[in-house]
């Protein structure tokens, strides 16, 4: 059943859905929070026995291109299809935009908007995008309830690259305080001695300038954590969200449960172990005992957890501690994602031949059949890329030169 909820005025709204209404639903004001319950409650009984909505209630009620902006924001927000992840941007572009008339929604205004959010609010392109692709969402959801508006969605008319800041912008952006925003593509990896780095402050090494080390919460978990993250790719959730019996070590595999599935959908894969991911979890095993039902790390049983996300926080923060520790700037928890996967990409059977086919990666990583994510995470570097030309130009004495083909 559908919650009421208040509005400005201090009424009370509520939605209630029938396939007979105009648009699939229609809105009901009340005084009061508990006349807008009863009723909703009147009209689940009249569902429940196949009777039909009152007849005044099937004829379309004013102009439908009236309706605010903040109605259909909320209408793609209780449909259940929008992401969970979209919901806070829904609600922000509410807060913006949510007075605006459905018929006001134009070209023009669409511009306008997009103007304000570059230069009033200087935000990311990153960010534009999100507001941008929700309010298009919402405005094909609630244009598919009403096939008989003419009105195009003014979003899907913007150029390519709307999101780039244009040179007018930045000028507009400078001119209020702000500055040019960019997108930030991330393909930081792992420098060369940067992995030993911290492996060695995950063990508990203090550096001598500093009065103390750092404060591991768990004994060696967050190590393992590490370890299983750079040596398998799996998410951050994905991996502190392990059960003892998801990890097989006879089999060598792991049991993954997808942490981007959503609408209830339970998604699982199975993620071979590399040897070093595999001693790693073996020494953990060794230092404790678990039911194959308990949680493989006891980050979720800490103090002050209230779920997945709080558990997210506090890691990353003690994973950006831990580089910091060490002087590895500009890494984060996500990179190592990156790292694995490139890592995955780079393994060679006896024949120089790639280990794996992209399928399996994408298998591997919990992406789609024929995501093209493997190649937007691919970060190969180019002094390996450069020592393996030169390797396949060397003669047998070692120097650069002519392949061995050459004549």
């Amino acid at each position: 059943m559908a919650k009421p909820r208040q509005k400005p005025s201090g009424k009370w709204e509520i939605g209630l859905r029938h396939p007979s209404l105009p648009g699939g639903r229609k809105y009901f004001t009340f005084d009061t929070e508990d006349e807008a319950i009863a009723y909703a409650q009147q009209w689940k009984l009249m569902k429940g026995a196949d009777m039909p909505p009152p007849q005044e209630l099937l004829a379309p009620t004013g102009p439908v291109r009236e309706v605010r902006l903040t109605r259909i924001l909320g209408e793609w927000e209780e449909s259940g299809f929008a992401a969970p992840t979209q919901l806070l941007t829904l609600r922000t572009v509410a807060r913006e935009v949510g007075t605006t008339k459905l018929s006001e929604a134009n070209y023009a205004w669409v511009t306008g908007y997009l103007r304000m959010l570059k230069v009033e609010k200087n935000l990311s392109p990153c960010s534009i995008k999100h507001r941008m692709q929700a309010l298009s969402r919402a405005l094909d959801e609630y244009q598919r309830h009403n096939p008989g508006l003419t009105i195009a969605n003014p979003v899907k008319l913007l150029p390519k690259g709307y999101s780039t800041y244009t040179e007018v912008d930045t000028k507009l952006a400078k001119a209020r305080g702000g500055r040019e925003k960019v997108t930030q593509t991330r393909d930081r990896r792992l420098r060369p001695g940067e992995h030993e780095k911290i492996v060695k402050v995950l063990s508990g090494y203090e550096r001598p300038d500093r009065e103390r080390g750092l404060e591991l919460r768990g004994g060696n978990a967050l190590l393992t954590l590490y370890l299983l993250i750079v040596g398998t790719g799996m998410r951050l959730q994905e991996a502190f969200s392990l059960k003892r019996g998801q990890v097989d070590m006879e089999a060598k595999v792991i049991r993954v449960q997808s942490s981007k599935q959503w609408r209830g959908k339970v998604s699982f894969r199975d993620v071979p172990m590399r040897p070093e991911v595999h001693k790693a979890l073996s020494v953990y095993l060794s230092t404790r005992a678990m039911l194959p039902g308990a949680w493989f790390f006891p980050f979720l049983e800490e103090d002050g957890v209230k779920g997945f996300k709080t558990v997210s926080q506090r890691l990353s923060f003690r994973f950006r501690i831990a580089f910091e520790y060490m002087g590895i700037e500009g890494l984060h928890e996500h990179d190592l994602r990156h790292e694995a996967t490139c890592q995955w990409l780079e393994l060679k059977d006896a024949d120089g031949r790639d280990l794996f086919r992209l399928e399996e990666l994408n298998k591997i990583m919990g992406w789609t059949p024929g995501s093209l994510m493997a190649q937007r995470y691919a970060s190969f570097r180019g002094v390996d890329l450069a020592q393996r030309l030169w390797s396949s130009y060397a003669t047998p004495g070692g120097e650069p030169g002519a392949s061995s083909g050459a004549a």
